[in-house]
């Protein structure tokens, strides 16, 4: 099983016939052995669901961290979405304290973790923001018809600063503010055509009520 997961894990990265012909312990045969590499590197509905059920765990162990600031009463987030969120946390927080068990855990991050897990099964973490998707309410899906509304979000089409799947944390902020300050430069440079011009202004203005609501709640590194 462990030499298969880790041929799926490479079979999905550059130079991957190379590295799985060694994990199958056949590269001086590789000429004969290639389908037998492809297939056996093909992600199967098995190892799926495995990947995505340790992909919701690992986003939830980024989400301790919120937990526990959380705990302190600390606003964690900003963003369209920031009440779901919150509300989520609020929710981990009660099951904890009211369950003696979990609450004699409370400084295991594994039980936060699972119980993060099961609270935010469709988050999906990012650089810019954090999507807790729920596709009716999506900005990244409102243009497709609906049989081709997916159950992941568009990243190319994400717009974290109107979207209600949207959270943004301290982790954010940096991406923000510097953004901020590069559209703030852009906007007065003389060269720019006035088309371009209020492009960038739109762009800032949805920047700018990101960053004023770090600030506003404290939000920043």
């Amino acid at each position: 099983m462990f030499r298969r997961t880790m041929s799926v894990i490479t079979g999905r990265e550059p130079g991957s016939e190379v590295a799985l012909g060694l994990q199958l312990k056949h590269a001086a045969r590789r000429a004969l052995a290639n389908c037998t590499t492809q297939g056996y590197a093909q992600m199967d509905t098995t190892w799926a669901k495995e990947f995505d059920q340790q992909l919701e765990y690992a986003a939830a162990l980024r989400l301790v961290n919120l937990l526990r600031a959380r705990r302190t009463g600390e606003k964690v987030a900003v963003g369209p979405g920031a009440d779901r969120l919150h509300a989520g946390l609020d929710t981990v927080i009660s099951t904890m304290n009211e369950d003696p068990v979990l609450r004699a855990q409370i400084a295991d991050e594994q039980a936060e973790a699972a119980l993060l897990a099961t609270q935010f099964t469709n988050l999906h973490l990012g650089a810019i923001n954090h999507c807790m998707f729920d596709a009716p309410q999506a900005e990244c899906q409102k243009e497709l018809p609906a049989d081709q509304r997916g159950t992941a979000p568009l990243i190319g089409a994400c717009q974290p600063d109107r979207c209600r799947n949207s959270v943004i944390t301290r982790r954010h902020a940096p991406i923000w503010i510097a953004e901020e300050d590069d559209l703030t430069a852009r906007a007065q440079d003389p060269t720019l055509s006035p088309p371009g011009r209020e492009a960038v202004l739109i762009r800032l203005a949805g920047v700018q009520r990101v960053t004023r609501a770090l600030r506003q709640e404290g939000v920043t590194p």
